[in-house]
This record gives structure tokens, sequence and C-alpha cells, in this order.
């Protein structure tokens, strides 16, 4: 079986109706699940408008990668859904993930938009070193995003959080694994898109939402959710797994990223930094 066609036997929007929504309400949420999953559904609820950005780009045109991002985005959009369920049950007001991605957008539009005319000259001058930073990328990206899931289902107290949460780290864990596999193998192919994904990633990289989210925003979502040596753990854990990629040996910028917003107080902005336009 192809690796794609492994991914696809098992795609699936994760499964909801089967929770205890009563258990969830009763045991509510705390102040920080609550701002922690109001981030999540802001970024999770992006991956739409990703997917129409990078449908227009040639490299998308493969059927494999094409087949991999319906599946991608399709998850991904339910796991918006199944986020802004579990807060409107324990009685938060939010709008629904839809309503929540079109805000977000519209709050970010420059930004979006330079960061998406930035991705396709990128793509039209170098086809193939950008296919391979693509994944790269994407694999760093769903690395972290995983374990930010994993990290609030092993903090809270309220047990439905924390089984929809490995639920959806799962399939997080499952996009990394189909990013990585590909990542491996075109960064295998050539030495000079290793130097070229190499540099690009490690001089821009921001964790995911950066399109949409403030830097402050972002270094507060991860220092509060990975306190102390919790945050340079799950760096240096992403560090060494994209370390492992051909030509990434070193490779250091996550835990870079995390030794510059750590010593921040909460609420204060992150330094300013460059983002890449995956």
């Amino acid at each position: 079986m192809s690796d794609i066609a492994q991914h696809l036997a098992v795609s699936k929007k994760v499964e909801i109706e089967d929770l205890d929504w009563a258990l969830a309400r009763q045991v509510g949420l705390t102040q920080n699940e609550v701002k922690w999953l109001k981030h999540f559904v802001d970024v999770e609820s992006q991956t739409v408008h990703y997917f129409l950005e990078v449908a227009k780009l040639q490299v998308s045109r493969d059927p494999e990668i094409l087949t991999f991002l319906t599946m991608w985005n399709y998850e991904e959009y339910f796991h918006a859904y199944a986020v802004t369920r579990l807060l409107r049950e324990c009685g938060v007001d939010v709008e629904s993930a839809t309503e929540r991605a079109q805000k977000v957008r519209s709050s970010a539009r420059v930004k979006a938009k330079v960061e998406d005319a930035v991705q396709q000259g990128m793509a039209r001058l170098l086809p193939q070193s950008f296919t391979a930073l693509w994944m790269t990328w994407g694999a760093l990206q769903e690395c972290l995003v995983a374990q930010a899931y994993e990290s609030v289902g092993e903090l809270t107290k309220n047990p439905v959080l924390a089984e929809l949460f490995r639920r959806i780290a799962k399939q997080e864990r499952r996009h990394f694994a189909y990013y990585y596999h590909q990542a491996k193998e075109r960064l295998g192919q050539s030495t000079f898109t290793q130097k070229y994904v190499r540099f690009i990633v490690q001089k821009f990289f921001s964790p995911v939402g950066s399109g949409v989210k403030s830097d402050e925003d972002i270094a507060d979502f991860m220092r509060t959710l990975l306190p102390g040596e919790e945050l340079h753990t799950a760096m240096a854990y992403t560090d060494r797994k994209i370390g492992a990629l051909p030509g990434m040996a070193g490779f250091t910028a996550c835990r870079d990223y995390g030794n510059r917003i750590a010593p921040l107080p909460v609420g204060r902005p992150a330094p300013a930094a460059a983002h890449a336009a995956a």
C-alpha cells in the first residue's frame, strides 16, 4: 500500500458524538483552557484558506499532494468544529468555526496576502525545492501542534477535553508522518535543496498561526501552555525530529524561538521576526 493510500484508509473526521457532553459541562473549563481552545479554533479554522492558497500553486497539481491536502483540510476543519462544540457545551459564547475563521482572516488580511505572494514567488522560481520546503515546514508545525494538543490533554481536569484532544493529537501525528516522509524523500534528492530549505526554515521559523495571529498572541499561547522547562523540552524534541532529515543535522530553529520568548513576561510582545510564507 502506498504512503497516501495508508492515510486515506484511516482518514475521517474526528469522532465527537460519543463524548459525554453532560460531563464536560459539569466539570467545565478553566480560564486558561478557554484561552487555549479559542487559539486552537483560530488556527485550525484557517486551513480552508491555506488550502485555497496552495491550490493555486503548480506544485499542488501533483495528484498525491492534492489528495493529501484534501484529506488534511477536511480533518483540520472538523478539529475546529469539535473544539468550538466543546466551548459552547461548557457555556462559552463563541462564533461558529466558520464565522470565527472569517473574522480572524479579515483582521490579518494584509499579512496573509504578503505571505501568499511570497509563497507563490518561491514556488514559481524553485518548484522542486519549494515542495521540499513545504513538506519540511509542515512536518515541523504538525509536530509542535500535536504536542500542544497532548499538553492540554495532560493538564486538564476535564476528561471530555482530554479525550477529544487525544483523538485530535492522533490525527495530527498522522499528518506529521506524511509531511515528514515526503520531506525526507525530497530533501534526499538534492544538496542545493537541503541548503535552501535549511536556510529558510532556520531563519524564518515561527509557530503555526503567524499569518493570522500576532507575535504576542502566539508567544503568550506557547508560554502559558508550556511553562518553563516544558517549552524548551517541546522545542528540543521538534528540533531533533527535523534535525534527522537529510541536510538538517544540528537544526535549532525551535530552540532559538523558545529562548527568545521564554524570558518575557506573559503579555509582553515577542521580538519581531520575519515569517515564512508556508
